[in-house]
């Protein structure tokens, strides 16, 4: 029986070379499968990081080809703005450097024992470190989203007070004749007894009058600072154009804003102190850990995170609101105003027919109008303090117009503009980043959430701090800054002189 299976099933001496053959064959198929599946893969990885590297090097010539179109594009006096902005962008990526070189090698181990002795885990430190990497590079970026608008917003203005200077130059000469007749088309009369008054806004309301300014009002403003300048400098051409003596004064005072000083990263420490407190006491790192909806509600429900992120929100509307006050006032005292002068023959004087507009002088030109604005406008009493800190005696009227501040106030004020921008820009970006994306994520998604009874009061309330810091930084801020510009046109006589010198 086994010789009979063995002779139907194994092949005869006769059948094994074919046989070796095909076992052969089958091992070469097999082995070019094997090959192939072992290659297919190595091909894919390959060719996804090809992709990579050549979508990083299409950005990097992207990058290359807008700073060339905005180099090309931005008039000359705004170039320097340009180049401070890229060497501050340049100091962001020197940052990333320094910390991507901390979390190599040696320095990693250490960070990670470190990370074990106070928090029990070692990457908990390691991550905390790229969190702060990413949270500098984000406040940083939006600072300089913010620069490019004001300059665009800046921009725009000056080429609709062009257009509007233009329509007074004469075709044949190039002379630009601006009359009073004229402007009482773009700017209010004041009334001749208020001329001797200082100047004061009646209520909150006037500053938002002076916020969303009409460009016929604006332009008019500017040709009576034209005028205050033709009166102060007699050897100015009647060629003169007044807008590109502002678009000098803007960049000069733009290129100071955009230039960050270290103190200026001093508003994150205790942003981010803040948010890391809350999220390492419930083992989550930040708002981009797979866990953070853990954290999410007691941004709202624990006292010593909701009370200091609501003062901050408060002083930076207050200090918002005072310096676009502030520039406001000085910027009326120092440009001239429209009035009528007329006489009359009856016995009431009510007869206003013969009555002309005239140019006046500005009320920095009346002593006691100057004396009764330092006192009583310019630095109330809970400024006064404050402004001592930094503030200068003044030696001209000018300086007066500052009060407290004195000689440095147009310094302190392009400053306090500058810092309390930065304070906008951090809580939007930490507000925006840490808390509410965090909550609508978890809200969205379903997640296991640490206060579920505080996460809507906390995403209402985080959501209006980033509103409130937004309208500041659209309006209010840019405001601030464009009339600190008007203010620093019709300065110190040293200081105008070097401005006209590169206007005319």
């Amino acid at each position: 029986g086994l010789q009979e299976a063995s002779s139907r099933f194994l092949p005869s001496s006769s059948e094994l070379p074919a046989a070796h053959h095909a076992v052969e064959t089958a091992s070469i198929v097999l082995a070019n499968g094997a090959a192939a599946t072992a290659t297919s893969p190595a091909l894919l990885p390959a060719a996804g990081s090809s992709l990579i590297m050549l979508t990083i090097v299409a950005l990097l010539y992207t990058w290359e080809g807008s700073v060339e179109w905005v180099r090309e594009t931005v008039p000359a006096s705004l170039l320097p703005v340009v180049e401070s902005v890229l060497a501050e962008v340049g100091g962001l990526g020197f940052i990333g450097l320094v910390l991507q070189t901390v979390l190599q090698g040696t320095n990693k181990e250490f960070l990670e024992n470190v990370s074990v002795r106070v928090f029990g885990e070692g990457e908990i430190l390691v991550e905390t470190f790229e969190y702060l990497h990413s949270a500098f590079f984000q406040v940083g970026v939006a600072f300089f989203v913010a620069a490019g608008a004001m300059v665009a917003v800046g921009l725009q203005k000056l080429a609709e007070i062009d257009d509007i200077e233009e329509l007074q130059v004469d075709a044949e000469t190039g002379a630009c004749t601006v009359t009073a007749e004229k402007l009482t088309r773009y700017v209010p009369i004041t009334e001749q007894e208020d001329l001797a008054q200082p100047v004061s806004l009646s209520s909150p309301l006037a500053l938002i009058d002076e916020i969303f300014m009409s460009t016929e009002e604006r332009a008019g403003l500017a040709l009576l600072l034209r005028s205050q300048l033709m009166e102060r400098f007699d050897d100015l051409p009647d060629t003169f154009r007044v807008e590109k003596y502002i678009r000098n004064a803007f960049s000069e005072n733009l290129l100071e804003i955009v230039e960050l000083s270290p103190l200026t990263w001093i508003y994150l420490i205790p942003a981010l102190a803040l948010a890391n407190s809350i999220d390492l006491s419930h083992e989550v790192v930040n708002a981009a850990s797979p866990n953070a909806a853990e954290s999410a509600g007691f941004f709202f429900s624990t006292p010593w995170a909701i009370v200091p992120s609501t003062v901050s929100v408060v002083l930076s509307l207050v200090w918002g609101i005072w310096n676009c006050w502030k520039m406001t006032l000085i910027k009326y005292m120092t440009i001239p105003r429209l009035s009528r002068d007329g006489y009359s023959s009856d016995a009431d004087n009510t007869n206003t027919d013969k009555a002309t507009i005239q140019i006046q002088p500005p009320p920095i030109e009346s002593s006691s109008a100057r004396q009764a604005f330092a006192s009583q406008s310019s630095s109330p009493f809970w400024v006064s303090p404050i402004e001592a800190v930094w503030g200068e005696p003044a030696r001209t009227p000018f300086q007066e117009l500052f009060g407290t501040a004195g000689a440095s106030g147009l310094e302190l004020y392009q400053n306090s503009i500058k810092y309390q921008a930065w304070l906008c820009i951090t809580q939007i970006v930490f507000f925006g980043t840490q808390i509410v994306s965090r909550d609508i994520d978890a809200i969205l998604t379903g997640a296991t959430v640490g206060d579920p009874e505080h996460l809507v009061p906390e995403l209402v309330t985080h959501g209006i701090f980033v509103l409130l810091s937004l309208m500041q930084l659209i309006f209010i801020t840019p405001r601030a800054f464009w009339n600190h510009c008007l203010v620093s046109c019709l300065g110190e006589d040293e200081e105008v002189k070097k401005l006209l010198a590169k206007s005319t």
